[in-house]
């Protein structure tokens, strides 16, 4: 039998990548289980910019960020064996980042003059870069803007809320499973994100200045506004 490259595609790492794009994430990580590393390589391909991202939102220094990325995507391989396919492959993984960054928080939260901990949205603030208006004006560079204000205003909301807003509004996690990452009440999942909403909406109103920004948020506004069940009053 001839086990040549040529003949044996999967020796090719181009064409295995090609092979594992359609693979469900949940498929991947038993392929991980069986000892085939490059399951695990098209798993970090998918998640690290997600998860960087995710916990960028949270702790605002890119190398922190980056490091608990690293740790998070570490984490998935060493303990590959613990996943059963009882709840969606993104949720197990965006639990162990979560409570990543909860530890890293409680550690920096006792070391208060190393960074400011404070959750009120007034004291909330970070730098933000001015928007480059020299560049243009095009659909791109709006987008981009309203990406920006997005940002900044979600970063002003505190860390109980914020969490669960963003598993549910940028990663697109379903109640149930925002439930699973943070071991909350589904009540208490829906208060929250609803309290998020509140406040961001509070927040990056003032900054819109573009009608046709303004017009996008309303957008953003109305698909929150369709979701199904009413917040409780519980947070």
């Amino acid at each position: 039998m001839n086990l040549s490259r040529e003949n044996n595609p999967l020796d090719d790492p181009r064409r295995l990548r090609a092979a594992l794009r359609d693979v469900r994430d949940e498929d991947l990580i038993v392929m991980v289980q069986q000892g085939q590393k490059r399951a695990f390589d098209e798993i970090v391909h998918r998640y690290k910019g997600r998860l960087f991202s995710f916990i960028m939102r949270m702790v605002k220094e890119p190398s922190l960020a980056e490091e608990l990325t690293q740790e998070t995507l570490i984490r998935v391989y060493v303990h590959a064996d613990k996943y059963r396919e009882i709840a969606r492959f993104s949720t197990w993984v965006f639990t162990i980042a979560t409570n990543l960054v909860r530890n890293k928080m409680r550690q920096r939260s006792r070391r208060p003059h190393t960074i400011s901990l404070n959750t009120a949205p007034d004291d909330d603030e970070v730098p933000v870069d001015p928007a480059d208006l020299r560049a243009d004006t095009s659909e791109r560079v709006q987008r981009e803007e309203l990406g920006r204000l997005i940002a900044e205003a979600t970063e002003k909301i505190p860390e109980r809320y914020r969490i669960p807003f963003l598993l549910r509004e940028v990663e697109q996690l379903s109640y149930e499973e925002i439930q699973q990452v943070t071991g909350l009440k589904l009540g208490t999942v829906r208060s929250r994100i609803n309290r998020a909403r509140t406040r961001f909406r509070l927040l990056i109103k003032p900054m819109l200045k573009n009608e046709s920004l303004l017009a996008e948020l309303e957008e953003i506004e109305a698909r929150a506004a369709a979701e199904d069940g009413v917040p409780s009053a519980d947070d």
